[in-house]
């Protein structure tokens, strides 16, 4: 199912990252369309509690801002959609112990330094989908297009730690439990854990 191809609709290309029945993980377009919808999802309370904070305002021009940074930065930032409706967010790019605080000799307790390894973000925008279990086939599509199309032999995700519902998410999906990093992300004004977890391409089912 998962697949990386282009094709051309008008004047822009459009690269699919992932497709199955359902689904369809695309790249995020430089439009005010996909601008728009992203700006959306940054303004609901549900999303921005586990994903930049309550006390974070976006703008349209924040939101353009922060695409072409993290595209300079070699993130792939893509739209999950759900029978062709925008749904979802998802961005992915290589990483190593530098990008999750962890010394390296603890990153080596559970990578080899020659595997390539993805970090994932996800989540869905749109209210109506969550809970259904449909977060976790999105991610389960992403997972197989990143082992299978992309040759990632480690895959690794840092949610918050109070963020159950993400977590248990995970955990359907095969992740399991590396390490905590204390206090390593701010929000709101408080420094939270993350815990960072892993999956390996044998792992993967």
């Amino acid at each position: 199912a998962g697949a990386v191809t282009s094709k051309s609709r008008g004047s822009k290309i459009e690269y699919t990252i992932a497709r199955d029945v359902h689904i369809h993980i695309r790249t995020m377009e430089e439009t005010e369309q996909d601008f728009q919808t992203y700006l959306k999802w940054m303004r609901d309370p549900q999303t921005m509690k586990y994903w930049e904070g309550m006390t974070e305002h976006f703008t349209y021009e924040r939101v353009v801002r922060d695409y072409r940074e993290s595209r300079e930065e070699h993130v792939e930032q893509c739209i999950i959609e759900w029978d062709s409706k925008a749904i979802g967010y998802c961005q992915f790019c290589i990483v190593n112990a530098g990008n999750y605080e962890v010394p390296e000799a603890q990153f080596g307790q559970f990578a080899d330094k020659q595997d390539v390894i993805y970090g994932i973000d996800i989540f869905l925008g749109e209210a109506d989908y969550r809970d259904r279990g449909i977060g976790t086939k999105c991610m389960k599509v992403l997972m197989k297009a990143l082992f299978d199309e992309l040759n990632a032999d480690m895959l690794m995700i840092d949610p918050k730690t109070h963020n159950a519902r993400a977590i248990r998410c995970y955990h359907k999906c095969g992740f399991r439990d590396l390490c905590v990093v204390p206090e390593r992300e701010q929000q709101d004004g408080i420094y939270h854990d993350s815990l960072i977890m892993g999956i390996r391409k044998k792992e993967f089912t």
